[in-house]
């Protein structure tokens, strides 16, 4: 295929079929574990995402958060990577805002294809193809608050309970006409332990199970398309505990979300990278502050190795 007519093909799936959804859920947990270029090439790095997102006409509440993440290789094997997110929800209530829920993860490699490194002069290069899959062992840490105001859990900085979290990456790239381009699949489970709770209510989050893939391309020599689709199932339903009484919350339906970004290779370790999410399957409820109409993102990377 063309590099014209993959460039067409991306356009009509990651822009003309979003235009037909509505609604939309996002997770701190399952949404953030995932693999990109630093982990197939190697790159260790700090990086800084924006997040600017809607829950939509019903609660219409504005998510804000700005990731804080750093990653490092201390083997050609093993990778650790942790993000700390400063949230900011506004309402009809006023604003609230503080430090989200800290997520650690460790990357094991254990089947690997690492290509090469060229090195001319004072420049080196990377050459021929890169794939690797890992295995990736995590946990979310409730260090966001979930009392503040005395208001329901959808508004609050954090989940409000510690989350472990497994997951398998396969990634690819490729070299094209202008750089490598990178496919990325896997699947991640998030297992909550605990009640999220305060003085208004009281959440057991079931169990999600999120598979994603994504295709970034390099369509000039600095700039790249990427987009993505990422749909979770939550396998068991949450309880809501309310005056000595559980009741169960119909919140397993399937939730399928696309994103589409633009990206730009500012130096050879210098990213950065915008887009947005929306929704292909609507979700219905917000009792944990997951839902989202929409999401508009951009973020930085420094590589230093």
């Amino acid at each position: 295929m063309s590099a014209s007519a993959k460039y067409i093909l991306f356009i009509i799936i990651f822009w003309v079929l979003p235009r037909m959804t509505s609604g939309q859920c996002s997770d701190a947990g399952v949404c953030s574990l995932h693999s990109n270029d630093n982990g197939i090439f190697r790159r260790s790095g700090v990086g800084v995402d924006y997040l600017n997102g809607n829950s939509g006409k019903d609660s219409n509440i504005r998510y804000e958060s700005l990731k804080l993440g750093a990653y490092y290789w201390f083997t050609r094997e093993i990778n650790i990577g942790a993000v700390l997110p400063l949230n900011r929800q506004t309402s009809k209530y006023g604003m609230m805002q503080g430090v989200g829920d800290l997520l650690v993860v460790f990357d094991f490699l254990f089947n690997d294809h690492p290509g090469d490194l060229t090195v001319s002069g004072d420049n080196s290069f990377l050459v021929g193809k890169f794939e690797a899959t890992s295995v990736q062992i995590g946990a979310k840490f409730a260090t966001g608050t979930v009392n503040q105001d005395n208001l329901s859990l959808q508004y609050q900085n954090g989940l409000g309970t510690n989350d472990l979290l497994l997951g398998i990456i396969y990634s690819a790239a490729n070299p094209q006409e202008n750089d490598y381009d990178l496919f990325v699949g896997g699947f991640t489970l998030q297992v909550p332990f605990g009640i999220a709770g305060n003085k208004f209510d009281s959440l057991e989050r079931g169990i999600d199970l999120l598979g994603r893939i994504s295709y970034q391309y390099p369509i000039l020599q600095k700039f790249g398309l990427k987009g993505e689709t990422l749909a979770i199932q939550r396998l068991t339903k949450s309880e809501l505990h309310q005056d000595g009484e559980v009741i169960k919350i119909n919140d397993n339906d399937l939730q399928v979300n696309v994103s589409a970004a633009a990206t730009y290779k500012y130096q050879e370790d210098i990213f950065f990278e915008t887009g947005f999410s929306i929704p292909l399957i609507e979700r219905k409820i917000n009792y944990d502050g997951l839902k989202r109409a929409y999401t508009l993102f951009a973020s930085a990377n420094y590589h230093f190795r």
